[in-house]
């Protein structure tokens, strides 16, 4: 008899685990359900991104996986794992992060808020160029919203001599400051914008509810949980969409290798900020030259962006520089090289091999206006015929003086999401 108890307890446990492996039942409230949902729409984002303009060449297709894979993780850790109960500041984007023409010398730091609730953020200003606080309507990117509802930059904001400050976040009026709420805001964003990356470090932040802390958090059920996992299943190809749609709307306004006059980028981005766009289009002996004043702005930095209106690779290739990295020249100017090939110069803005593709300028805090005749300009030239177009000054960078800069770059990435 002793020989047969292992065996009706192995069929017992068999029986327990087909029980438990059963398919649940299809229905809103089930995750199963709103998970093979989510399969569905993202493969409907598929479909929109491989027949879309930014498409259409195996480099361009692998940008545009890993698009829809970004969009993919971004409204997941928004819906899924967020919650606007119990708000934390989390890192928006690791040092992968390109959606949105993500800015490359920021650490992005977000929460997740609701609507009619007062908060308290505490923090420490840090060495940073820039810190801004802004507050955004709904998840930006999705059903075509990216409407800022009000903003707190470093000018604004009041510290205690040792750099602590205390911001409240809601619809209760205060003095100073505080961050307006209304009924559509969502998202708590913090823009930590390094100039100098190997000097320069964020403080730190955290976010309590005016109400207090100490109260445990429910446990989930399939319902929350099932209804999270749609709203990221709505949110995938919107946002897709929203991007691409907001890329091909820039490139109407833009001529190639030209830049835009320098304007306030308004309600849909960061609030104060002074920006220029333009777009390269270049062959593989050719490089784009880009002239830009020395301003009085707090920051100020460029970057290059493909047609997903996604940043180039910033964290293992030179596709940005702030002024803190840049070379200024004699002529109180920064000049950019924009080109495939390696031109020997140290402010390379290299294009990862893309032929097209948009640059970027941005001036944060900028307290004098960047007058017509400062406006940054751009000159195509023949890579043959750059030396001659640069100053007499402009070093000569080695290929292992372009290693180190390009190792010290990684490292300071490094440094700067570990703090």
């Amino acid at each position: 008899m002793k020989l047969f108890a292992p065996l009706i307890l192995l069929g017992i446990v068999g029986l327990a685990c087909d029980a438990q492996n059963t398919p649940s039942q299809e229905g809103t409230d089930n995750p199963w359900s709103s998970l093979r949902g989510l399969g569905e729409a993202l493969s409907h984002a598929a479909d929109f991104a491989e027949t879309s303009s930014a498409a259409g060449s195996r480099r361009k297709d692998a940008d545009g996986g890993r698009y829809v894979s970004e969009i993919l993780l971004q409204q997941l850790q928004r819906n899924v794992f967020a919650d606007p109960d119990y708000p934390a500041f989390r890192p928006s984007y690791p040092e992968s992060g390109h959606v949105g023409m993500v800015n490359p010398d920021n650490l992005y730091e977000s929460a997740i808020i609701r609507p009619g609730v007062d908060y308290i953020l505490r923090g420490t200003r840090g060495s940073t160029a820039d810190l801004v606080l802004q507050v955004y309507e709904a998840n930006p990117g999705v059903e075509g919203k990216l409407r800022s509802v009000s903003t707190l930059s470093a000018d604004g904001l009041i510290t205690d001599p040792g750099g602590h400050f205390e911001v409240a976040v809601g619809p209760t009026p205060r003095e100073t400051n505080w961050l307006a709420t209304d009924a559509t805001s969502a998202l708590l964003l913090v823009r930590w914008s390094h100039s100098d990356w190997a000097q320069e470090r964020a403080g730190r932040i955290e976010i309590v509810p005016a109400a207090g802390l100490g109260r445990p958090q429910a446990d989930y059920d399939s319902g929350q949980v099932s209804e999270r996992i749609r709203k990221t299943a709505s949110a995938v190809p919107d946002a897709a969409e929203f991007w691409v749609d907001f890329a091909a709307r820039i490139r109407l306004f833009s001529l190639d290798n030209q830049v835009m006059k320098p304007r306030e980028t308004g309600g849909q981005g960061l609030a104060g900020q002074v920006s220029a766009a333009g777009r390269f289009s270049l062959e593989d002996d050719e490089a784009l030259i880009i002239r830009v004043p020395r301003t009085d702005a707090r920051y100020q930095g460029v970057q290059l962006a493909n047609d997903w209106f996604d940043a180039l690779e910033w964290a293992n290739r030179q596709t940005s520089l702030s002024a803190g990295q840049a070379r200024l020249g004699s002529d109180g100017l920064y000049t950019y090289v924009i080109s495939k090939a390696d031109p020997g110069v140290p402010n390379w803005l290299d294009t990862t091999g893309l032929s097209e593709g948009f640059f970027f300028l941005r001036f944060q805090g900028l307290e004098t206006p960047i007058s017509d005749e400062d406006a940054p300009t751009a000159e195509l030239v023949a890579l043959s015929q750059l030396r001659a177009q640069l100053a007499s000054d402009t070093p000569h960078f080695s290929p292992e003086d372009r290693r180190n800069q390009l190792a010290d770059r990684q490292l300071q990435v490094q440094r700067r999401f570990g703090r």
